[in-house]
């Protein structure tokens, strides 16, 4: 485990080559802005300015596992007659095509991505009700360790959040199929000494918005 932890402290603060792309971009709303595409280890980044306006510049911070589709587009998701990477999300897609200020690049930003994708990790967020009381027993047990062996699974993170009425656990894996079967064949009503703890079924928390300080930061983005 103290190797892991090692290994992860390292990678942290190894440095990290961020490649930028001159960019426009339409969103959802069907603004269009002009500036940079960055891409990061776990997440693309666009920050430019709405296309003639002025005011302050725009940053919008996508995290690779936020995203639902990445796809060429055709006919109407063409961006001023370019070809455009069509971002997917839960609140619209977002179209990104070249700047015209040098060779296209939705090809490469197709493949780029979804290298990307597969190599960030994909989580799961479980919250399981408590019972009243039941607070101090859990905080005892999870000293000596989550109710599960992490060394044999698939996982590659885990992490435990207490409130007074819930566990909130956070469970981190490379592959979607390696999560889904962790997933699968977790049941903390059976663990031993949990059972008693739960006070109903567990459910899956929604990431709604996530914002990391990361390799992106200060790089000069701004327009």
């Amino acid at each position: 485990m103290a190797a892991t932890d090692s290994r992860r402290r390292d990678d942290a603060y190894r440095p990290v080559t961020v490649t930028t792309y001159a960019v426009k971009w339409r969103e959802p709303d069907g603004q269009t802005f002009v500036g940079r595409l960055a891409l990061g280890r776990r997440a693309l980044l666009l920050d430019g300015r709405r296309r003639g306006a002025t005011g302050p510049p725009v940053e919008r911070r996508f995290g690779y596992d936020d995203l639902r589709g990445l796809r060429i587009g055709s006919g109407e998701d063409r961006l001023d007659g370019r070809p455009a990477l069509v971002v997917e999300r839960s609140d619209g897609r977002y179209l990104v095509a070249d700047a015209g200020m040098g060779a296209p690049i939705v090809q490469e930003l197709v493949e780029r991505l979804s290298d990307l994708r597969l190599s960030a990790a994909l989580r799961a967020i479980v919250v399981v009700p408590l019972q009243d009381g039941a607070l101090e027993r859990v905080r005892e047990l999870v000293s000596h360790g989550p109710p599960f062996d992490p060394g044999e699974t698939g996982l590659t993170r885990h992490e435990l959040l207490l409130t007074p009425n819930e566990a909130i656990f956070v469970f981190e894996a490379e592959s979607e199929e390696g999560l889904g079967l962790f997933l699968g064949g977790l049941d903390l009503s059976a663990a031993a000494a949990w059972g008693e703890l739960v006070a109903g079924p567990p459910r899956l928390a929604e990431s709604a918005f996530t914002w990391e300080r990361s390799e992106l930061s200060g790089l000069g983005l701004g327009f």
